[in-house]
């Protein structure tokens, strides 16, 4: 009468130990946990727009994705050091990054990390000029993304600024609305860089309130994603239309907001463009900048108490 007891016994002290072995796989650690804490990292600083300081955590994660021979995350440590160079200035590298890492997308048939690397080749060829090969990357995206039937925004905004850029204006007003109102309003970064887009189409098209509208837009959405270059540049921008509007007391102010980021950031270059501009619209307007100047200067020196990219 004891025997069913027995094996019903045997039977949970089985289930027990496999229960055990089960659990220890789960815990066991993953090798590539160290190669993406690295790419992360990356990730985190090129999105505050510290870039310099991204450089190093990528090219670090890239090395260890290679060393266990992984290759999605291979593809997208590649394209991520193409972004940072497209930033740094450096289009020759970006494009040789982008088209290394699409091509390794395209072998593991991942059709969203190919789209995405061949949508930010063709952000670099818009931004050198190079329309023809622009033209020919995004359609070689739009071919793959076809294939899902699914819509990406930043391909979109991609197509749109391209449109802006051959004068192909209601078609481009078209693509960026589009690519508005498929973007994820969560997504500040996105948002910003189509809002940006639209702006400038605006502008371009001498819709200027409409333009500062979609430019304050972008701003916001910079602040709310933290992206310090990208606040900078749509303040910049904002003063510049302001400037060109005669509005010059508005464009001191946006200019001063400018130039402050762009010093904490210790991008000298851009900060001296901007300096050149503030101080026409200071002059016109009357309005007293040495207090940005002292700042601006001293953070020029290095004498950076709190740096966002530290």
């Amino acid at each position: 009468m004891k025997l069913p007891w027995l094996i019903l016994a045997v039977l949970m002290v089985f289930a027990a130990i496999s229960c055990a072995g089960s659990n220890t796989s789960l815990n066991k650690p993953d090798p590539l946990q160290p190669a993406n804490k690295e790419l992360h990292k990356g990730i985190a600083w090129y999105q505050k727009g510290c870039d310099h300081n991204a450089l190093p955590h990528l090219l670090r994660a890239h090395e260890m994705f290679t060393a266990y021979d992984d290759l999605s995350g291979i593809a997208m440590s590649l394209n991520n050091i193409g972004n940072v160079y497209g930033k740094l200035g450096d289009p020759e590298s970006a494009l040789l990054f982008f088209e290394s890492s699409q091509a390794i997308y395209r072998d593991l048939d991942d059709i969203g990390g190919a789209v995405q690397a061949l949508s930010n080749k063709a952000a670099v060829l818009i931004k050198v000029g190079n329309l023809e090969d622009a033209e020919a990357t995004l359609q070689a995206a739009q071919k793959l993304l076809d294939r899902t039937g699914g819509k990406n925004p930043l391909l979109l905004n991609n197509w749109g600024v391209l449109l802006t850029r051959k004068k192909a204006y209601a078609e481009a007003e078209k693509m960026l609305t589009t690519a508005l109102e498929a973007s994820d309003p969560e997504n500040y970064a996105q948002t910003a860089s189509i809002q940006f887009s639209l702006g400038n189409l605006m502008s371009e098209t001498g819709r200027n309130e409409e333009g500062l509208e979609h430019f304050r837009k972008a701003l916001d959405n910079d602040r709310q994603s933290g992206f310090h270059q990208g606040m900078a540049d749509d303040l910049a921008t904002i003063g510049t239309l302001y400037q060109r509007e005669g509005e010059h007391t508005a464009a001191a102010t946006h200019f001063q907001r400018s130039i402050k980021i762009y010093a904490l950031l210790g991008n000298e270059e851009r900060a001296l463009d901007i300096m050149k501009m503030l101080e026409v619209s200071a002059k016109q307007a009357n309005v007293d900048i040495a207090v940005t100047r002292h700042f601006v200067n001293q953070w020029a020196r290095g004498e950076i108490l709190e740096s966002p990219c530290r």
